[in-house]
């Protein structure tokens, strides 16, 4: 029961973002991915943990983090965090399975997004050094481990 905890939903919200066309391949963790052009976008994880009843886990995980816009032009961020915030909302109720990787030893499995919400967390930016427009939102995905596979499933 132990490897239902360790499941994170980033894999699904990184598959959520690359599903945005301006994103496509455009999407990385903790920082942009070197030498990458806008639109991009990056995230850091900020909590993950399960809810609890009295006496026991409940099966409904939460999931948060910080995610970062980047578009080379105003409008372009507008359109940008228009598409990727619906994009986040049309996650409720959907089922993503991990990425099948050997590379990747991390349990495999199954989740069921009960909830996704993106909101603005900060004013837009305009960042001066590299002439980029930058907007960040704090994500929250709540969801349930479906299935975890065996590594040699």
């Amino acid at each position: 029961m132990a490897e239902l905890i360790k499941l994170s939903p980033e894999f699904a919200l990184e598959a959520t973002l690359q599903s945005v066309p301006a994103l496509q391949g455009k999407v990385s963790v903790l920082q942009p991915k070197k030498d990458v052009r806008p639109p991009f976008a990056f995230y850091s994880p900020d909590s993950d943990g399960e809810e609890r009843a009295l006496t026991e886990d409940t099966g409904l995980q939460s999931w948060s983090g910080t995610l970062h816009l980047v578009s080379a032009t105003f409008r372009g961020l507008q359109l940008l965090c228009a598409r990727t915030k619906l994009a986040i909302r049309e996650m409720r109720g959907e089922i993503f399975a991990t990425p099948r990787d050997d590379t990747d030893p991390g349990p495999k499995g199954r989740i069921l997004i009960e909830d996704a919400e993106a909101t603005q967390s900060s004013p837009d930016l305009f960042e001066s050094e590299v002439g980029y427009f930058r907007r960040m939102y704090t994500v929250r995905l709540d969801y349930q481990t479906e299935e975890v596979f065996n590594n040699d499933d």
